[in-house]
């Protein structure tokens, strides 16, 4: 394969028209449709653009076919996208923890609201707890869905790094280990903090048990606990998981990138379901209606969640 139709495999692969490609070099659209059609080649200023564009090696671009396979070929990382990545998702990390705080209080006041209106002091109409419950409920989620989104669409171009190997340069694999030795202190105590706070956070059922009124109380506790939790969990592991996937360690190793494309496939079937079984049972023909309830369903999925995962796992080394 020679540079032009490198050229143009590497744009077709990223989508792009000619005239896309063109406004990238601040070029026009001839100039590409020269070089992909072997009229012209570009010089070596372009070539550097071209690579850093692609993500490839300059030698990869410019070394024929035969030459190919004594080099490291296909996706190449630099130093600045790496520390651009990284910082990134440092920065991300907060919104994305806050954002799973939000989503996992969210059903509180519904819940506790719905429960003190049972109780004849709290003077309260049941519709005004629901209302109340419903609209913080929609606001948080609404919140969390937008921060998701933003840190997502930050971060879009590197969608790579979990589906596709790529290559680093010593420097740059050194830099990132050095980073993630760094950080394992902050990453240790995180996760230790977010795993004792989930743990503890089945106390407040113990301690009511015995109280029928308030056992709904008791969850709204138990939510916040491990909302808590949840927060320093994910705000530990969304830079640990930058680091492993630019390492491609953990579970980004190349072998680990194929497994994943399969699970990412099931858990979108997975929570599908799981939503179309809670909207049914609460708001369909027949449902309850009563979300104070019904929110054990997606409890119950999650540990469910957590098993059919391992499965995919035992069946995936069993063939392997």
């Amino acid at each position: 394969m020679n540079l032009s139709e490198k050229i143009m495999m590497l744009r077709k692969k990223e989508g792009w028209s000619q005239e896309e490609l063109a406004n990238h070099l601040q070029i026009s659209r001839q100039a590409v449709s020269k070089w992909e059609s072997g009229q012209s080649m570009p010089d070596t200023d372009k070539i550097i653009q071209l690579s850093q564009l692609f993500h490839v090696t300059t030698d990869y671009l410019l070394l024929d076919q035969e030459n190919e396979g004594n080099i490291q070929t296909g996706i190449y990382l630099s130093l600045t996208q790496v520390q651009e990545y990284l910082k990134i998702r440092k920065q991300s990390s907060l919104k994305i923890a806050f954002a799973t705080f939000l989503c996992v209080i969210s059903p509180i006041p519904l819940i506790g609201f719905t429960t003190l209106c049972q109780y004849q002091r709290f003077y309260m109409a049941e519709n005004l707890a629901i209302s109340i419950g419903l609209s913080f409920l929609i606001i948080c989620i609404t919140i969390a869905v937008i921060l998701f989104c933003l840190c997502a669409f930050k971060v879009k171009k590197y969608d790579f790094l979990e589906k596709e190997d790529f290559s680093l340069e010593n420097s740059v694999k050194e830099y990132a280990v050095k980073e993630k030795e760094a950080y394992q202190d902050h990453y240790h105590r995180y996760q230790i903090l977010g795993i004792a706070l989930c743990i503890l956070s089945v106390l407040p059922i113990f301690i009511f048990l015995n109280y029928e009124f308030l056992e709904s109380i008791a969850v709204c506790f138990l939510l916040l606990f491990v909302s808590i939790g949840c927060f320093f969990l994910v705000l530990a592991g969304t830079y640990q998981n930058a680091l492993d996937k630019i390492l491609q360690t953990g579970d980004y190793t190349p072998e680990q990138k194929k497994k994943n494309a399969l699970k990412s496939k099931i858990s979108t079937i997975y929570w599908l379901v799981v939503t179309a079984i809670f909207l049914y049972y609460t708001f369909g023909e027949n449902g309850n209606g009563q979300i104070q309830y019904s929110w054990i369903i997606w409890a119950i999925a999650g540990v469910l969640y957590g098993v059919v995962m391992i499965i995919i796992d035992l069946i995936s080394k069993r063939r392997n």
